[in-house]
């Protein structure tokens, strides 16, 4: 059965780019697109009665408003309480945001025709193309959109996947006029990811080994930690890697993961573009060759996790790819897919997307805000980016990164620290991508392993539960 989806006849690209995700990546729908003479958007299922209605707001936007502040959703948005549609519908609360819809949000129903109140298709496409990104100015102290900056964290949504709830309320419309429709169905995973900004912490300089002492002291007040962080630096200056807190750190990832039954990716930074924030280890070492053979060799995947300046630049991206597939290719080492994330997070739409896309890259997953967990992109489901400066989709997926450990945790961020709530708000946003069949994928880097509860909190997120 194939689903008539009736629109008006502008933007083209991204009307079909959109359509595409949602009803054929989330919903596994057949589906084909016809003009419409309406403003409205119009949907009916081919032979059978019934129809669906919703209002075109974003792609009908005139060319003169396109990607300017004009375009932008009016604040404060209306909420929309969907009432009976919600029933069997997994809402995070009982009222939705309308990011761009009816001024009277309410649903209708008239004999076999539902009217909901909510554009769909162009609120999903704001928050799936990053649009307000292009929009809005804002950029923090490393060019970063962010989170205080975006329309979900002003107005409440950040830790709600909005595009996944209104998938399901137009399911919800559409099983309600079509019970006999089906579709495709997807089953909760949990990405265990890991940024190797360091695989040794002590690399032959005392420097670091001073500072991390001096922190054991003043920030840990434990003198002992100060005397255990010595013995280690000597002991990986003796050649014992496993004295290395960060070396160490990547070999308890990969077993917990083995013992649970899972695999982990592990990200590495191929070439220093900036000596501010790129450790200096060359992968094809001996010591780093040693380890990506392991790494794969265990079940894992490798990956790769571009430089801090790379975001932008083409010759940088290309060469840090270039490196890390010289690198595999000495190993014999052959994956179904090279994904990855930047280094601090740095992405610029469409800019980082297209270089990925060059480089034939098979997902990313940056797309979270350092200073704040959640839904960046309105989804917890993989999808493929689109490119909004040339008005095409990109083979590129995008696989939304949700949790950051440090987002939570460091004082420069939310500044949690190891407290039950913290734990617990971890937890959560894990339990709202497998209540929406998403993918719960969450950070947690090799350097961040040193103490107890960064283990105790590690295995949380795997397993589910505290």
């Amino acid at each position: 059965m194939t689903l008539v989806v009736e629109m008006p006849d502008t933007r083209i690209p991204e009307r079909d780019y959109i359509l595409g995700v949602l009803l054929g990546d989330f919903l596994g729908l057949s589906w084909r697109r016809t003009p419409g003479e309406g403003r409205d958007n119009r949907i009916t299922l081919a032979e059978k009665a019934g129809e669906i209605r919703l209002p075109d707001s974003l792609l009908s936007m005139p060319a003169i408003n396109w990607l300017t502040e004009p375009s932008m959703p009016r604040r404060p948005l209306l909420k929309w309480s969907p009432g009976n549609l919600a029933n069997d519908t997994p809402l995070i609360e009982a009222a939705v945001p309308v990011i761009y819809g009816d001024s009277d949000p309410a649903t209708h129903q008239e004999g076999d025709t539902i009217t909901l109140p909510v554009d769909i298709f162009g609120s999903a496409f704001f928050m799936l193309s990053r649009y307000e990104e292009l929009v809005t100015p804002e950029r923090d102290e490393h060019n970063r959109f962010p989170a205080w900056a975006s329309l979900a964290y002003q107005e409440g949504f950040l830790e709600r996947p909005i595009v996944d709830e209104y998938v399901e309320l137009l399911w919800a419309a559409m099983s309600a006029l079509w019970p006999g429709l089906r579709r495709k169905r997807h089953r909760s995973r949990t990405f265990a990811t890991c940024d190797v900004d360091s695989a040794i912490a002590f690399r032959g300089r005392w420097q670091p080994v001073v500072r991390r002492m001096g922190g054991d002291v003043l920030k840990r007040h434990s003198p002992r930690l100060a005397m255990r962080t010595a013995m280690s630096a000597w002991r990986t200056s003796r050649g014992n890697l496993s004295a290395d807190p960060h070396w160490a750190g990547l070999q308890w990832q990969m077993t917990v993961n083995e013992q649970l039954g899972q695999s982990a990716a592990f990200y590495f930074i191929p070439q220093v573009t900036d000596d501010r924030f790129d450790k200096p280890v060359s992968l094809d070492g001996p010591r780093m060759r040693s380890l990506l053979r392991e790494i794969h060799d265990r079940g894992h995947e490798i990956g790769i996790h571009p430089g801090y300046q790379t975001c932008e630049s083409p010759e940088l991206m290309g060469e840090s790819a270039k490196s890390l597939r010289y690198v595999l290719d000495k190993e014999g080492i052959q994956q179904r897919e090279l994904g990855g994330r930047q280094h601090y997070l740095r992405w610029r739409s469409p800019t980082t997307g297209r270089l990925w896309e060059a480089q034939g890259l098979s997902y990313d997953s940056t797309l979270s805000y350092a200073d704040q967990p959640g839904f960046r992109c309105g989804t917890c489901r993989e999808y493929p980016l689109f490119d909004l400066e040339r008005r095409t989709p990109l083979e590129l997926k995008e696989r939304p990164l949700i949790v950051m450990e440090c987002s939570v945790i460091a004082d420069k961020y939310l500044g949690m620290g190891y407290s039950d709530s913290a734990l617990e708000y971890m937890l959560r946003l894990r339990e709202t991508c497998h209540r929406f069949g998403g993918d719960f994928t969450f950070l947690w880097h090799n350097s961040h392993l040193s103490y107890p509860e960064d283990k105790r909190f590690y295995r949380a997120l795997l397993e589910g539960t505290a």
